[in-house]
């Protein structure tokens, strides 16, 4: 008989990429349910004395018809083996164009050895719930900086999505005070690095932009109407960039820019 009990299945998770986490504490869960339904979301009533939590997300699918379960492959007295299936729509079947995040979060009676076997999905060698690594065993914080599940708390003494808004709100200014003052929290950083890298670099090419078009008044008029014109669209695009970072960095989201996202990702893993 299994020793599962599902807390929770869908596909609407806000963890963009495949993962496998277990949560052994009551500050483990709080971190990894916001970071699943959102930091205002409030984590379901579990004993933690008496279980712990593991979950199993697929990340980001096109369609809908995706899903994904938990169940357990091998069972002792002492230990239970997760093993982790995912399903897609038939080949015949149609479904809906929409983003979906399936996940399953299920619980296992505390005090038993929690393993996933080698063809779960998410294993990168690091990530929780890896025991090869000796990392994280029933921890739902991960070493891998590509992992979905953040630190629960900022060393900026705000909560976590406040500061990573904070971080946007004056551009790479706020972005590196808001680097300056974190040291812990490496989704803050991430945010706090993309304001400094892409609305940085954004500004930067509109600040060029008239350069250039006030170098160009020596050359041509309508070399300068063409770079005025550029720097007006670079504004536009800035602003947008603005508003939808600072957007999902409140709603405890993470949006990577083009390039700007991935030097960001890099440089906020080094502490």
């Amino acid at each position: 008989m299994s020793r599962l009990t599902t807390i929770a299945r869908g596909d609407d998770s806000h963890v963009a990429e495949p993962r496998r986490v277990t949560a052994g504490t009551e500050q483990e869960w709080r971190a990894l349910w916001a970071t699943h339904a959102g930091p205002v979301a409030e984590a379901p009533a579990i004993d933690l004395t008496a279980v712990t939590v593991a979950a199993a997300f697929a990340g980001e699918k096109p369609s809908a018809g995706h899903s994904i379960d938990i169940t357990a492959a091998d069972e002792g007295r002492a230990r239970v083996t997760l093993a982790v299936e995912e399903r897609g729509p038939g080949r015949d079947t149609i479904a809906a164009a929409i983003i979906t995040s399936p996940f399953h979060i299920v619980t296992v009676p505390k005090g038993l050895d929690v393993t996933w076997t080698p063809s779960g999905i998410g294993d990168r060698g690091s990530g929780i719930g890896d025991q090869g690594s000796g990392i994280g065993k029933n921890s739902a914080i991960s070493p891998d900086p590509r992992s979905p599940i953040p630190d629960p708390l900022s060393s900026t003494g705000l909560e976590p999505r406040t500061a990573s808004a904070l971080a946007y709100l004056a551009g790479p200014f706020s972005g590196a005070l808001v680097l300056a003052a974190e040291s812990t929290n490496q989704d803050v950083r991430f945010h706090a690095w993309q304001s400094i890298v892409g609305l940085g670099g954004l500004g930067l090419a509109v600040i060029t932009s008239y350069i250039l078009g006030f170098l160009a008044v020596f050359v041509s008029a309508t070399v300068v109407s063409v770079m005025v014109a550029v720097a007006t669209v670079i504004w536009i695009v800035l602003a947008l960039v603005w508003l939808i970072c600072l957007w999902k960095a409140w709603s405890g989201g993470r949006w990577k820019l083009p390039l700007a996202g991935d030097y960001a990702e890099r440089f906020a893993t080094r502490l």
